[in-house]
């Protein structure tokens, strides 16, 4: 009784939020529900495309949407557990809702404080009519700041400079700078220069988790304002899709790897407590405790994480000092702003008005358009900084000459970028800028400020695909998706550096006699990585057992590996496979699969790839001699333009498109990706929204 009294109270109190949201009239928007439950939304209005957006998603996606709003109140912790615990943490040490309160009135224009509330408005009402769904009575209604600051809390969890963090963090290791993590995501472009129809392609492949936050949800939009797009934004909620193509023009983000914070280690006073020396003035460090809750099983276990303030930032204590973090990543509260209008752009010169506004912070940007245009920007909030010092390193932290603030900023002009290369392609896997595109065509590292520290390194996967992609004179667009599909590596130039650095394999391999078992497979072994694969499943194996040592050292991708590390990975690898599959060569899809669901919903499918093949997946323990995918191809589509406009589109999502375990979506499309499938969109509006039956928002 006390239970249903609770939820009806809820229900008011949701409700009554309501009348201060914008005049949204439901009756106006249609959510189009076509094959494998993508919902297409049709609306008079932007903000009521934006409703509809709120609304769908929900529907598919609220459990783990609620997962990412309940950071903005400190409610993560208690609903997931130590990683919500940990975006707590993150929320308060960076002090995102006061940051968002200082900056909102000056960064949120009206049209965008509209759209946010129309937002606000679709998820508070949805939570309002099923009660039973919301994991905790405090987190709504959700409001537009904390709708901006969930973004902010995305920003920095993209902006690839958590690992850093991560080792001021733990008591496990001292201080160590590392930069450069290896993530993972392929995109590329072509130009009527080299394809062989003469369209204009695009290909995107992010890769992301697949099974946890941070994974994609497919959705169409199109608004009688002017507002039409085909793509996917993240399940844990966003205003509008961050990927995809409207008619004219389409892109996809992969993540660059460019400075994006800095650590400085302070100049503590020899007898003073917390006393550190700045400029010659000694200041005090201002000591702060956040207080976690935490789920832990059936309990909520209180938890205190101490910390400090420097003027720097953030100050962590460590057994050889104090070190303060300072991120890139706070730079204005335009994100929400810049993609809906990158998606609302008509060209390519509206398209960077979008970008100049650089409310993303990080991520680069791979483009395509009818009018013939490419580009590969590798899009970055670079401050101003004083080049005499070494950025790439710890910094001293007794001096403001270090000390930079965002008002003065690189420009986006000033970031690496490539437009419109005579060659006509583009691409990136998350390598060095200074190769994506023709040899001829690429930047030099001379014409880049030091302190951008911009990467110099290839992974394999830019390897593969600048050898698949060069080798053809003309490429169709059958051939540009093969070449994405790809799940073979190059074993005649094979060296793990520059993804693993692991030294280059076949001499390793002479170089032991015991691993004269592992050298006869590889001897066999021709590089794929696909499911039927005898051979590959020892090298991928050793590969996993190289990433577990790289993460347990907080390491990067350009960490030098000990060979003996290397030799013990392929022996464990070998002794694991003879333990659970009787040898050394086994299917590769009897290893590796893809997981997803439980009970009578639960599918399990051979997966194909590694992190070093195009068609990319990283894979954690299942069960006895098996291994599920954790991350890699997520959302991939194909777009091809023509004169007039978009002609074609081919998508495909990782599993499904809802997160909801019990969900008829949540597993529907695995066959097909398991299968590199991929489902054709209609881009013909009455015939898509004949595609399914129309109904309204609530």
């Amino acid at each position: 009784m006390l239970k249903s009294l609770l939820q009806i109270l809820s229900f008011f109190l949701v409700a009554s939020s309501l009348s201060a949201q914008p005049n949204i009239n439901v009756n106006n928007i249609d959510i189009v529900r076509s094959e494998y439950g993508i919902p297409h939304i049709f609306s008079k209005t932007d903000a009521e495309a934006v409703y509809g957006i709120a609304w769908a998603q929900c529907e598919d996606n609220f459990n783990v949407m609620q997962e990412n709003f309940a950071a903005t109140k400190g409610l993560s912790g208690r609903i997931t557990g130590k990683l919500g615990a940990l975006l707590d943490l993150l929320y308060q040490v960076f002090e995102i809702e006061e940051y968002v309160a200082s900056r909102y009135e000056m960064d949120i224009t009206p049209e965008i404080e509209a759209l946010l509330q129309s937002y606000a408005a679709g998820v508070n009402r949805y939570a309002a009519l099923h009660p039973k769904e919301v994991k905790h009575k405090k987190l709504f209604p959700i409001t537009p700041k904390q709708i901006v600051g969930m973004y902010t809390l995305q920003y920095h969890l993209m902006h690839n400079s958590g690992m850093e963090l991560g080792r001021l963090l733990t008591k496990k290791f001292d201080y160590e700078l590392n930069k450069n993590l290896n993530r993972g995501s392929n995109a590329m472009a072509y130009s009527p220069k080299k394809t062989a129809d003469e369209k204009t392609y695009l290909v995107g492949n992010p890769h992301q988790p697949v099974n946890t936050m941070g994974n994609f949800w497919e959705v169409s939009v199109h608004s009688e304002e002017g507002y039409e797009m085909f793509g996917a934004t993240f399940s844990v909620g966003g205003l509008t899709p961050v990927i995809g193509s409207n008619r004219n023009l389409g892109w996809s983000h992969t993540t660059n790897y460019q400075n994006s914070s800095d650590v400085y280690k302070l100049e503590m006073h020899p007898t003073q407590k917390n006393i550190y020396n700045y400029d010659g003035k000694w200041l005090e460090l201002e000591e702060e405790k956040v207080k976690l809750k935490v789920k832990i099983g059936p309990a909520i276990i209180p938890v205190t994480q101490k910390f400090y303030r420097s003027i720097y930032g953030p100050t962590f204590k460590k057994t050889k000092g104090y070190y303060s973090y300072k991120s890139h990543a706070f730079y204005n509260l335009k994100g929400p702003e810049q993609w809906y209008k990158m998606g609302k752009a008509k060209n390519i010169n509206e398209f960077f008005e979008a970008i100049n506004l650089q409310g993303v912070p990080s991520q680069t940007i791979t483009y395509a358009d009818k009018d013939e245009h490419i580009f590969h920007l590798s899009a970055f909030v670079h401050p101003m900084r004083d080049e005499s010092f070494d950025w790439t390193k710890v910094l001293p932290g007794n001096t403001s000459g270090n000390n930079w603030n965002l008002e003065k900023v690189h420009p986006v002009s000033s970031n690496p970028q490539v437009v419109d290369p005579a060659c006509g392609y583009v691409y990136n896997c998350n390598n060095t800028v200074f190769k994506m595109t023709a040899p001829e065509e690429n930047l030099k590292p001379e014409d880049f400020p030091k302190s951008f520290h911009l990467l110099t390194s290839n992974t394999l996967r830019a390897n593969t695909a600048a050898r698949l992609i060069q080798e053809k004179e003309k490429i169709s667009f059958e051939e540009a998706r093969k070449i994405r599909e790809n799940v073979t590596i190059d074993l005649k130039n094979l060296s793990f550096r520059n993804c693993m650095n692991c030294g280059d394999l076949p001499k390793i391999i002479a170089k032991y006699p015991e691993l004269a078992e592992y050298k006869a497979i590889f001897e066999k072994w021709n590089g794929s990585y696909d499911v039927e694969n005898k051979q590959a499943a020892l090298f991928s194996v050793t590969v996993m057992n190289i990433g577990k040592y790289i993460r347990k050292q907080m390491g990067n991708m350009e960490q030098d590996v000990p060979e003996e590390v290397f030799v013990k990975a392929m022996l464990k690898a070998a002794k694991f496979l003879k333990k659970h599959h009787g040898g050394l060569e086994v299917d590769l899809g009897k290893v590796q699969k893809a997981v997803r669901g439980k009970s009578k919903y639960k599918v399990e499918l051979p997966m194909y790839g590694n992190v070093n093949t195009l068609a990319s997946a990283s894979f954690i323990p299942y069960k006895k001699g098996m291994f599920k995918i954790d991350s890699g191809d997520s959302f991939l589509f194909y777009a091809k333009y023509g004169k007039d406009g978009l002609e074609s589109m081919e998508t495909i999502n990782a599993f499904g498109n809802s997160m909801k375990p019990k969900h008829p979506n949540h597993t529907d499309q695995t066959e097909m990706y398991v299968k590199k499938q991929t489902k054709k969109l209609e881009l013909d509006l009455e015939k898509l929204r004949q595609s399914g039956e129309a109904y309204h928002p609530q």
